[in-house]
C-alpha cells in the first residue's frame, strides 16, 4: 500500500502538465472520498438505495 505522500505524487504525475490548481485539488479530494467510501463499505456503514430515496435533498 502506498503512503499518502506517494499516492499524491502518483496522482500528480498522472495529470497533464497544464493542470490547474483547482483540478489538482479536485483529483486529490476525489481519491480521498473514494478511499473513505471503501472503508465505510468494509465496515458495513452503508445506506441502502431505498433509504437514500427517502432523504429530502
Amino acid at each position: 500500500m502506498l503512503s499518502i505522500k506517494d499516492s499524491a505524487k502518483k496522482i500528480i504525475d498522472d495529470l497533464p502538465d497544464d493542470v490547474s490548481y483547482d483540478e489538482l485539488i479536485k483529483e486529490l479530494l476525489f481519491k480521498r472520498m473514494v478511499e473513505r467510501g471503501v472503508k465505510d463499505s468494509q465496515k458495513n456503514r452503508i445506506t441502502s438505495d431505498e433509504d437514500l430515496g427517502k432523504e429530502n435533498i
